[in-house]
């Protein structure tokens, strides 16, 4: 039987964790409380509470062949968090996971005007994208099969970023593309990777039609019955691109969302 240990059973995790318990994976995962543990365990999912904080790693969590991290970055201490994950990186490495898949996100890319796919070289602009760009290179360096994983901006189960922006003015960056992915994409992506190993590797994911902010974000609000929002007028839009062609051209994947309009 397959086995996959899944650090942060939330908005990505959770679902992620039941994805693969159904596909008869032993799934093992974290939270930070155990009060959803007999619930998950209906499931096929073994809860472990674990903080990337603590010193102290329950043994269950790296019995798993392969270990997805899927724990965001906590702005408040990005010491602790660089810190928490190479703790269990290291821990997980003595014990039986074989495969790690690092949850890392696009933000790491430049933001200023251009077309950024794998072999961009990344540019942080904030102490967020430095630690992400840390790690990814850390963990690339290791005697381990492991995959980074750089998610655009998320999309699913009641998360779209028009709800921050309904009923807002003076809105910037009308004529930017929006690089966005949806959930059902990103198991997909975790779900092959999963079943194809295979050394050190890096892939974006992101739908490869970028429409723009103002045209798209105004469309959405409209159709979810949202207040409308407006956008200053962008004589020098910033033309930034996430290609994620990549797990397409070499392992076959398949956008089931490649268009932002048909993730709502």
């Amino acid at each position: 039987m397959q086995s996959v240990t899944i650090i942060g059973l939330g908005w990505l995790g959770l679902p992620l964790a039941e994805f693969l318990a159904e596909r008869g994976w032993q799934v093992s995962g974290s939270k930070r409380t155990a009060d959803q543990q007999n619930t998950l365990a209906k499931r096929g999912i073994s809860l472990y509470p674990f903080e990337l904080g603590s010193r102290s790693i329950p043994n269950g969590l790296c019995n798993s062949r392969a270990m997805v991290i899927a724990v965001p970055p906590n702005r408040a201490d990005l010491i602790g968090y660089q810190q928490g994950i190479t703790r269990l990186v290291k821990q997980a490495m003595l014990q039986k996971v074989r495969h790690i898949i690092f949850i890392s996100s696009t933000s790491v890319l430049p933001q200023r005007a251009g077309r950024f796919d794998e072999n961009s070289k990344p540019e942080a602009d904030n102490a967020t994208s430095n630690t992400l760009i840390e790690l990814e290179h850390w963990l690339g360096g290791l005697a381990i099969e492991a995959d980074i994983l750089r998610l655009a901006g998320l999309v699913g189960k009641q998360r779209h970023p028009v709800y921050a922006l309904a009923g807002k003015s003076q809105l910037a960056n009308a004529n930017q593309p929006v690089n966005l992915v949806h959930l059902q994409d990103c198991i997909q992506a975790i779900y092959t990777l999963l079943c194809h190993p295979n050394g050190q590797r890096l892939y974006h994911l992101c739908a490869p039609h970028h429409p723009t902010r103002s045209d798209y974000y105004r469309r959405i609000a409209r159709r979810l019955g949202l207040a409308d929002l407006h956008f200053l007028a962008d004589n020098a839009p910033l033309d930034r691109v996430i290609l994620a062609t990549k797990i397409e051209r070499e392992l076959g994947f398949r956008y089931q969302f490649p268009d932002p309009d048909s993730m709502i």
